[in-house]
């Protein structure tokens, strides 16, 4: 009896991030960015800005890969139900939106699934301020995200303005920094 000639075998190797469901591969994303955040802190001796830039550079990536596409004339409102579905939900973080209007939103952080499995929690905001900077200067570029309360709540607002001011860039900086400064003790 003869053989066959060799028989062509589907390639069933799976890579690990095919296998992956989408809300994994965001959540493995996020994770590996957060890493590199931590190993750039403990490399530029405490530099805490460079975990907000990490943030935010991951932020314009997620805003690059899963929401650039869907408009390219962003109303606030259209943002927010946009990130929510596509960023929020798969990365298990979840945020009560207390103001909308067409320039200005106002939020809180309810769930932060990346806080409560790292003890660096002070390195987590700032790691998720940068996130959600990234994610909504890609979309306004003439805007804003400010903080008011991380120095002194557990659960900051977020504000974002559509539309910034100088003053507005600068009381982030201040406000961050300020932030920064009561965590290190000076």
């Amino acid at each position: 009896m003869e053989q066959p000639a060799t028989e062509k075998k589907p390639n069933t190797d799976i890579s690990w991030e095919e296998d992956l469901s989408e809300e994994e591969q965001i959540a493995k994303w996020r994770d590996s960015a957060f890493h590199a955040a931590l190993e750039k802190l403990q490399a530029e001796h405490g530099n805490t800005e460079t975990v907000i830039q990490t943030g935010e550079a991951f932020g314009r990536g997620l805003y690059a890969c899963r929401v650039k596409e869907k408009s390219l004339d962003w109303t606030i409102k259209g943002w927010r139900e946009t990130i929510e579905e596509d960023v929020f939900k798969p990365l298990g973080t979840e945020f009560t939106f207390t103001k909308i209007s067409q320039d200005v939103a106002t939020t809180f952080m309810n769930r932060d699934p990346l806080k409560q499995m790292h003890k660096e929690s002070t390195v987590a905001s700032l790691f998720n301020f940068g996130v959600m900077r990234g994610l909504f200067l890609s979309a306004f570029p003439k805007g804003e995200l400010l903080i008011n309360g991380l120095e002194t709540e557990d659960q900051p607002e977020f504000i974002f303005r559509a539309h910034a001011s100088a003053k507005d860039k600068y009381e982030r900086v201040k406000r961050v920094f300020t932030t920064l400064k009561k965590d290190d003790g000076a």
